[in-house]
């Protein structure tokens, strides 16, 4: 298999994990009446999450096919690594508001955050939720929390940690800052255009149906 043929397939595979990680949230979202806040971005406005790169091909795989990859190596090349997502475009006018720029590709963290759970200490599931929550609707979080120790399917986090690994155990094993994992991702997408261009072949034309 070539390496153009392996990208594209294990970035195909990646999204279908994704669309199952949304469709347990939507689910988990639906029987809680937990929510996001419109517009809110503070999650992405004062961490700086890990991801793995294999869930990065996705976005890389994109932002190829969209003729932006280079201007994207350009600006990670002049961040430090551990800086806020340089995907994350806060709103000028609302502070901790902002969007995603890639929000279709967004990695796991991303999508589960808030409304996926983790083995506590006592190796029970628990909710993994954000300062806001906490604030604004924590009786919401704990009758949440309530209906998840009495049995109900919640997304796990180290399910799905396992199922990326599965995938390609070299890079979806280590987590790396986000900023570092696109920009590896981009690298290794790249090595596939240039094998397309050698051949004479355009990205855009070879990454439709994996997108």
């Amino acid at each position: 298999m070539s390496l153009h043929s392996f990208n594209n397939d294990l970035s195909y595979s990646v999204l279908e994990l994704y669309s199952e990680m949304d469709r347990q949230t939507a689910e988990f979202q639906s029987a809680t009446g937990l929510c996001c806040a419109p517009g809110c971005g503070q999650c992405c406005d004062f961490t700086a999450p890990e991801a793995a790169l294999i869930e990065l091909l996705p976005a890389a795989q994109e932002l190829f096919s969209r003729g932006e990859a280079q201007q994207w190596l350009k600006r990670l090349a002049s961040i430090r690594e551990t800086e806020r997502c340089i995907l994350y475009q806060p709103d000028p006018l609302i502070l901790g508001n902002g969007r995603c720029q890639l929000y279709l590709w967004r990695p796991s963290v991303c999508r589960l955050f808030a409304f996926g759970a983790m083995k506590n200490r006592n190796g029970e599931p628990e909710l993994v939720t954000c300062g806001r929550q906490k604030k604004e609707t924590p009786f919401a979080i704990m009758a949440a929390q309530e209906i998840i120790s009495r049995g109900i399917s919640v997304p796990n986090f180290d399910h799905f940690f396992l199922q990326i690994v599965s995938l390609e155990p070299v890079f979806g094993r280590q987590r790396l800052p986000i900023n570092q994992a696109l920009q590896l991702a981009l690298e290794r997408y790249g090595l596939t255009v240039q094998l397309l261009e050698t051949n004479g072949l355009g990205v855009q034309n070879q990454s439709k149906g994996r997108s």
